[in-house]
């Protein structure tokens, strides 16, 4: 009867162990994952202001945004009202970026910087306003 005791007991100790070394690794994972968050939400704060500012290409910071807000804030879109930077933000999603954007044909690239610089004008104070929102949500 000692044996099965003692066996009983080490199991029990490295089944305790091992859970204190899976919640050790959760927290470093969660922990990783919060910092990663808020160099995000700071790089989206970043992108607005440079936006608002017009520091840089409109359409490239809304890309930019979009892609940090679905990667880092996915319940973004059902929290807020945001229609035109999602509309907007889509359609610049929609069009080949990057190298696939390098090996289109000239013309096409031209045709889709006309829509992009139609659609930044004919919204843009939806779109300054909305940023200012989205802003202040993230802020919260």
């Amino acid at each position: 009867m000692f044996w099965p005791t003692v066996l009983a007991l080490v199991v029990l100790a490295t089944l305790v162990c091992y859970a204190s070394y899976l919640i050790r690794k959760l927290k470093t994972i969660e922990g990783k994952r919060e910092q990663q968050k808020q160099d995000a939400l700071l790089g989206i704060k970043i992108l607005i202001d440079s936006y608002l500012d017009e520091q840089v290409d409109r359409s490239e910071c809304l890309l930019r945004i979009r892609v940090l807000l679905d990667a880092h804030y996915t319940d973004w879109l059902s929290r807020l009202k945001l229609g035109r930077f999602d509309e907007i933000s889509d359609v610049i999603l929609s069009m080949p970026f990057g190298e696939a954007r390098q090996q289109m044909d000239v013309s096409i690239r031209r045709e889709h910087d006309a829509v992009r610089r139609q659609l930044l004008q004919i919204h843009e104070a939806e779109l300054k306003s909305e940023l200012e929102l989205l802003k202040e949500w993230l802020g919260k």
